[in-house]
């Protein structure tokens, strides 16, 4: 095709020389401007990519070759070219004419050729509306933004369109927990100053964004204690084949049955002595997992290394971590199986946790099961280049009772023994709930009240008491961090899915490291979660 002079250009027919578009020259094409909003267009077309291009027409373009495209035929481009405002400040706006008072005057040697907008070609399918933007309510904050756009060739035509589903689409929320606790000494334990302390404060979004293939995305970040923290940032790609889901970013790490739990859903305020010693918290990774048989097992298996500082876990600075975790129902509550048999759920999970510390340390230690008090005990710093934490799972549930069990024992190169430590836990809702299982995290969910609280209408909500046995030991040949034990009592009432009222009594006995003696913690926690 050779290029013509403006006059001899058919009416639909025009010569590309948008600057935002991705052209190194000017091409023979049909191309469509259509206004999305006051300040954005969306522009798209065809070219012939073999044909030679006009460098004489514009004496900035060294002349050459355009490339061939495969097979030779014509290729379609679709730009997606979001322009600023000024960009749409000509008259007639993003979808008239064109008028630049600023171009040559037509007929000089640099002048451009017309770029025709208006009424599309007949050969192009245009939307009939404009893309838009959601913000509503529906038991949180959720938006919607722009439309999923779909994309097809048919017939050798471009055909674009607008799908039913939105472009993006997610929530936005907050997590605020506010403790306060009271601490009784005795035994020789130091004296521990109670008080009232903003435990999270966190602002939160989730969603999905659908491109080629959708996107979901988590983040929560906000203010820790008094310090700025990152709790959660990923992107995550699910249906990969033979992989199942990929996730990238600030991820909590496969091993620890409560800490895999959110926080917005612990039973107790605060998790387990031995997990908060032995496991690694949010950390910077890859991870990638699936599940099967309908979401009776699953595995994950991922990549950490050094991130923030710790809220709770593992304190080793390990340059490397790779975690795993396998899980399966044994007993799966949508069964034939009859229901008398007990209990009609039963979790067992295998975790493990290797870690490649390098020229640094390994380093455990835990608090009382509470976020006031102080450390209790502490191993210092190990001089290791490694270390192995296994973990095992046992979990059940029957009606509004639910048992949750874990051991886990730490491997540590240079030290001449290892470290050990359990939980044993049980809870029961009294107001008749049952305490939901997510296949996909392979945990316990959220706990919503048959009944919210309504007091017009004699509803109180959910009520639950818990109670819970812990052992940790961090005594090992030259390492004396100590050994804690922790009996617990807790007490939960929902008001409905987003406040609760917590209350819980500690008692810590402990033997060597940091607090040593007995020490009676009472506390209670605020939760506000939307």
């Amino acid at each position: 095709m050779n290029l013509r002079p403006i006059g001899e250009l058919p009416q639909d027919v025009g010569i590309s020389d948008d600057p935002s578009a991705l052209m190194v020259a000017r091409r023979p094409m049909v191309r469509y401007m259509q206004p999305v909003g006051k300040e954005h267009p969306l522009s798209f077309g065809i070219e012939q990519p073999e044909s030679e291009v006009d460098a004489a027409a514009d004496p900035r373009v060294p002349r050459t070759d355009s490339p061939r495209g495969l097979g030779g035929g014509i290729a379609f481009v679709v730009l997606l070219t979001w322009l600023a405002a000024p960009g749409c400040a000509r008259p007639g706006g993003c979808g008239g004419p064109r008028h630049d008072t600023n171009l040559p005057a037509a007929g000089s040697e640099a002048a451009p050729l017309a770029e025709p907008h208006g009424r599309p070609p007949p050969s192009l399918s245009t939307p009939s509306r404009p893309p838009h933007a959601e913000l509503y309510w529906d038991g949180s904050v959720r938006y919607r933004l722009l439309k999923e756009p779909q994309i097809s060739l048919g017939g050798g035509k471009p055909d674009f369109r607008v799908g039913e589903e939105p472009l993006v689409e997610g929530r936005v929320g907050f997590k605020l927990h506010v403790d306060s606790a009271g601490f009784v000494s005795r035994g020789g334990a130091e004296a521990v100053h109670g008080g009232i302390e903003l435990r999270r404060a966190f602002l939160t979004s989730a969603g999905v964004v659908r491109l080629a293939h959708p996107i979901h995305y988590n983040l929560e970040f906000g203010v820790l204690g008094e310090e700025f923290y990152l709790d959660s940032a990923w992107l995550m790609v699910r249906d990969v084949p033979w992989l199942g889901s990929v996730q990238v970013g600030g991820i909590d790490p496969p091993i620890g049955f409560d800490n895999l739990v959110s926080s917005r859903d612990r039973t107790f305020m605060e998790v387990p002595a031995p997990v908060q010693a032995f496991v690694p918290a949010t950390s910077p990774g890859i991870q990638v997992g699936r599940t099967h048989h309908d979401g009776r097992g699953g595995w994950a298996l991922g990549w950490f290394t050094v991130g923030q500082r710790r809220d709770v876990g593992d304190q080793s600075r390990a340059l490397a971590r790779v975690v795993g975790r396998t899980t399966w129902l044994a007993r799966d509550p949508e069964d034939t199986a009859p229901a008398s048999q007990w209990p009609e759920l039963v979790h067992l999970g295998v975790a493990g946790s290797y870690t490649f510390a390098g020229a640094d340390h390994v380093r455990y230690q835990s608090r009382p099961e509470s976020f006031l008090a102080p450390i209790a005990v502490d191993t210092d710093d190990i001089d290791a280049r490694n270390a192995f934490v296994l973990g095992l799972e046992l979990a059940g549930r029957r009606g509004p009772l639910s048992l949750q069990g874990e051991f886990l024992n730490a491997f540590v190169d240079q030290a001449s023994g290892y470290f050990p430590g359990l939980y044993l836990m049980a809870a029961y809702l009294l107001t008749g709930e049952v305490r939901p299982y997510d296949r996909e995290q392979a945990v316990f969910g959220q706990v919503l009240p048959s009944r919210p609280l309504n007091l017009r209408a004699r509803a109180f909500g959910a009520v639950e008491c818990a109670a819970r046995y812990s052992w940790v030991d961090l005594d090992a040949g030259d390492v004396t961090g100590g050994r804690m034990h922790l009996l617990g009592a807790g007490f939960n009432w929902y008001w409905n899915r987003w406040v609760r009222w917590q209350a819980g009594y500690e008692l810590a006995l402990t033997d060597g490291g940091p607090l040593d003696g007995r020490l009676h913690v009472f506390q209670a926690r605020f939760q506000l979660v939307m």
